[in-house]
């Protein structure tokens, strides 16, 4: 198979400032493209909990040149249990690290989000403007914004969410759907143990779910997940108290350290995934593409993915870019499809009476995540093109 190499600098115009617009457009410089990123608020995104970073979302930033050293938590077990405190099973991580060849990073995603930002050039971002509509023709695209201005490139990259606009004038098509699920989370400084350690905790219930994580620096990320639809009103704190009472520690220590401050609410969604993801000069990423429920807590690292590949595919463009841009696409839409279902898979089996669910070895369950994020992944099978390949298994 012959090696491509990038002939043609194009104007690229990402939408959106959030980990999948940095991450492209840090790997689109990188290729020697010309990268502006357009970002509605007016700064940098601070806002969110905590990102977990598995060995596909941490090779695929080394991919792109991104390190995360120096900022977050690596985690060495991933332990799961019930409610009632009985064991279910325990995945060694250090080993999935040495057989994917990239750890798992918890991380706070404001810190993600600057780690980043540092690595692009000054002048990159625009921020203050709102995407409102894209026009494509033979030899250009066009980006329309709120206040009445306009920019014009040779690719548009939809890297603005759930609700993105890109999606909507190039694909139209259904919104996100709500799957009937929502979690409660937080990031907060924290005295317990499990903050100051590095195993993440998730405990299952049959109507709720909670999950632990030390981000780094004292800080634990923290989630509660339970059924809920638009006619319900939002969980407080004491809510949740009321409903995680009697689980094993440290939930209820923790429950009892919060404030509803602390608390922020995601409602559940999934994206059906279309087969092609844009025009003749436009395509996207992150969750305008896919976005899923957080049950496997893939979403980012597939962003992640999608901006690696994607900045692979345009590094060999010649001419017209939309032969690249269904490329990259094809490459990834049976992985994050499989991740997806996956995603939706787990979320619907919180219902699933405990007592049907065993106790797994050890071994069996870290095999389990070596297979499930190698399955799900592009950089981790060398699914890519030869001269961007970085080692993976």
């Amino acid at each position: 198979m012959p090696v491509f190499e990038r002939t043609e600098t194009m104007r690229v115009l990402v939408i959106g400032g959030g980990v999948g617009g940095l991450a492209v457009a840090k790997g689109l410089l990188d290729k020697g493209h010309r990268v502006r990123v357009y970002e509605h608020g007016d700064r940098l995104r601070d806002g969110g909990a905590g990102v977990t970073i598995w060995s596909n979302g941490t090779a695929a930033l080394s991919g792109l040149g991104l390190s995360l050293e120096g900022v977050g938590r690596e985690l060495h077990s991933l332990r799961a249990m019930t409610a009632a405190g009985r064991m279910l099973w325990e995945a060694d991580l250090d080993e999935v690290t040495e057989r994917l060849g990239a750890p798992t990073v918890e991380i706070p995603r404001r810190e993600l989000l600057n780690r980043m930002a540092e690595a692009l050039p000054n002048g990159i971002f625009r921020f203050g403007r709102r995407c409102v509509g894209v026009r494509e023709y033979a030899d250009h695209v066009v980006a329309d914004f709120e206040d009445g201005s306009s920019e014009t490139g040779d690719v548009v990259v939809g890297a603005d969410g759930q609700r993105s606009m890109v999606r909507r004038t190039v694909l139209g098509g259904e919104p996100a759907r709500l799957t009937g699920w929502a979690s409660w989370q937080g990031l907060t400084y924290s005295d317990l143990p499990i903050a100051h350690g590095y195993q993440t905790l998730n405990i299952a219930g049959r109507d709720g779910h909670c999950g632990l994580i030390p981000a780094g620096d004292g800080l634990l990320h923290w989630w509660f997940d339970m059924p809920w639809s638009e006619d319900h009103p939002e969980l407080t704190v004491s809510d949740l108290r009321a409903a995680f009472a009697g689980w094993p520690d440290p939930v209820e220590e923790l429950l009892a350290s919060v404030t509803d401050e602390d608390l922020g609410f995601f409602p559940h969604i999934r994206h059906q995934i279309p087969k092609v993801w844009g025009g003749p000069r436009t395509t996207l990423i992150g969750d305008a593409a896919h976005a899923m429920p957080p049950a496997v807590a893939q979403a980012a690292n597939q962003t992640m993915e999608d901006a690696w590949l994607l900045s692979s595919a345009l590094s060999r463009v010649e001419g017209d870019p939309e032969p690249m841009l269904r490329d990259y696409e094809q490459q990834r839409r049976p992985r994050v499809a499989k991740v997806s279902r996956t995603a939706a898979l787990t979320s619907a089996q919180r219902r699933t009476p405990l007592q049907r669910i065993g106790k797994f070895p050890g071994w069996i369950a870290t095999r389990s995540q070596v297979i499930s994020l190698r399955s799900g992944s592009n950089i981790l099978r060398g699914l890519a093109y030869p001269s961007v390949r970085v080692g993976m298994a």
